[in-house]
């Protein structure tokens, strides 16, 4: 794979051209904006339409339909559909998406319910409220939303993210150990001050579509796309609660990390620290990829608290959860309401080879094979993805605009395309450098000062364009450390993402990604002092534990920071 700073002498970067008059630029962003604003807003009046008019007060479509056959079938609307599903990349914003659901929209009304569907058994036990959702008790019903072509297209990103960030080797612990990896490198964790309270009192759930364009969220969002890549990859996975209640009280299940079941163990892997929970032999340091983690089972975990006290991050901070706290353990299964429903089965048995997408799954089955692994309690519906949609229906335009004001840095047009749209997109496909790949896309998303600062630009404008340009340039930093390039890593993250404005939104990515680079050009004692540098970021302790692990391993430290001479 090529230097990222190589895309600068290509002859295709010299002809990059910018026009940033405002008012083609306000006339293309006002389009975008409309567009995906809609989306995000859906449920803001309680209600979740159906693509066409006049669909929304249908409850299913009849089962003796003009047409409709006794077993499913493609016809020229799916294939349409499914061809632009799977062409998603070459379009920007959403638009194509909700194309897509239309299609599946007027496809589906052709088409034999599924008789031998049922919702899922464990939907029983979520709690009264959750199971009231709209989302819920349309489950069987024959028609897709808007919400479904948001939902297609963060499963096409997902399935594209899992293609290439899994790695090489074929083992299946391998590839989940991959697919972490990659979770924790591209969603930092957002700090408290980031981080959005509804009027509820609620913290703001980010869905996953939103987590991974924006690449930021909290400790659940990113157990929720980690979930997600799991089972893109076929891999069983659920997140691992203790009870935290006092003895003789009912029981207070807290979550801690996130379980993959593989050959009858469960593997912890901790999204808050963003590292795997070690064996006792699965720390070690590798040339050219710095810290490599083999994660332990739950059994092994269990049965030892030294291994658990790996996890403090020094004597006076010690891990939250002790062996004790394992053994007896609840597990939470990812079913979000459109992995469940009838609609999305029908679409996923008409899908096969390279049009293969997970887009369902049965939760009740899944449980059935947890339930066998030591130490689980029991197995249940994990409420987080209920709750995030039940926070869209109670508040569903305070959080589309909020979200939308994260996301419009990204829909912002230079020249006749949206570069830091088609730049993350192309980034999820693992096309990463080179002609018409992110790199490309992220430079061009970064116009030079003097055009910013040319006073053709309207405020509002500018500051947009700003944003996307910080934003470009950290993702520009993340592929260097891919590539493990310091020069190009180091000028994006410091001098174009850190030091670009006070108090940069991606300062903890920052300190963390210049810490994975100089583990990977094996400058431990440069790694160490990036995890260290700054204790007021939300992922300090993991990093401390990290610095911690090299330490030990290497017997490397920290660098001594000289302070500038008092004039």
């Amino acid at each position: 794979m090529g230097s990222v700073t190589s895309l600068s002498s290509t002859g295709k970067s010299n002809t990059l051209r910018f026009n940033l008059t405002t008012r083609p630029f306000l006339a293309r962003l006002g389009a975008m904006i409309l567009i995906v604003f809609i989306s995000l807003c859906l449920t803001a009046v309680g209600c979740r339409p159906g693509m066409q008019a006049g669909s929304a007060g249908k409850s299913q479509a009849s089962t003796d339909t003009a047409g409709q056959t006794a077993t499913l079938h493609r016809d020229e609307l799916f294939e349409i559909a499914i061809s632009n599903l799977n062409r998603l990349y070459q379009f920007e914003g959403t638009e194509m998406a909700l194309q897509v659901a239309d299609r599946l929209d007027q496809w589906i009304k052709t088409q034999p319910p599924l008789t031998d569907w049922t919702p899922d058994p464990l939907l029983q036990k979520l709690p009264p409220d959750l199971a009231q959702l709209k989302a819920v008790k349309e489950l069987g019903e024959l028609r897709f939303t808007r919400d479904d072509g948001i939902f297609l297209q963060t499963a096409v990103w997902l399935r594209d993210i899992a293609g290439w960030a899994r790695g090489e080797q074929p083992d299946e612990l391998s590839r989940a150990m991959e697919l972490f990896d990659w979770v924790v490198i591209n969603v930092q964790l957002d700090s408290q001050e980031r981080m959005i309270r509804l009027p509820s009192g609620q913290l703001l759930i980010h869905t996953p579509w939103e987590t991974l364009l924006l690449g930021h969220g909290t400790v659940f969002d990113r157990a929720w796309v980690y979930l997600l890549l799991c089972r893109q990859e076929g891999l069983d996975a659920a997140v691992v609660a203790v009870n935290r209640a006092a003895a003789g009280a009912p029981p207070l299940w807290e979550v801690f990390a996130v379980g993959v079941l593989i050959n009858g163990e469960l593997y912890l892997f901790e999204p808050a620290l963003g590292v795997p929970i070690p064996a006792k032999d699965g720390l070690k340091v590798e040339k050219g990829k710095g810290l490599v983690i083999r994660p332990a089972t739950l059994r092994e975990l269990a049965a030892d608290d030294s291994l658990l006290r790996r996890l403090d991050a020094d004597p006076r901070n010690p891990y939250r959860v002790k062996a004790e706290d394992l053994r007896e353990v609840m597990l939470y299964v990812e079913g979000s309401p459109p992995y469940l429903s009838r609609r999305m089965e029908m679409v996923q048995k008409m899908l096969a080879g390279t049009e293969s997408l997970v887009i369902t799954t049965h939760p009740s089955e899944i449980a059935e094979r947890l339930r066998q692994t030591r130490h689980v309690k029991d197995v249940e519906l994990w409420v987080v993805p209920y709750e995030a949609e039940q926070q869209r229906e109670t508040f569903g335009q305070q959080i589309g605009q909020h979200i939308l004001r994260e996301v419009m840095p990204y829909l912002a047009p230079v020249g006749e395309v949206v570069p830091l749209w088609r730049g993350r997109v192309l980034h999820f496909r693992g096309d990463l450098v080179g002609e018409e790949s992110a790199a490309y896309y992220y430079q061009l998303a970064r116009p030079p000062e003097r055009l910013l600062a040319s006073g053709n630009l309207a405020p509002d404008q500018e500051a947009i364009l700003n944003r996307a340009k910080i934003n470009a340039s950290y993702w520009l930093g993340i592929l260097a450390l891919y590539q493990g390039n310091r020069k190009s890593a180091e000028d994006y993250f410091i001098k174009r993402t850190a030091l670009s404005e006070p108090d940069s939104p991606w300062e903890s990515g920052v300190l963390y990604a210049l810490g994975r680079l100089n583990e990977k050009l094996g400058d431990y004692s440069r790694a160490i002092t990036a995890y260290r540098s700054e204790m007021q970021l939300p992922n300090r302790y993991g990093n401390l534990v990290r610095a911690k692990w090299l330490e030990e391993l290497t017997g490397a430290k920290p660098l001594e920071i000289k302070e500038s001479p008092q004039k």
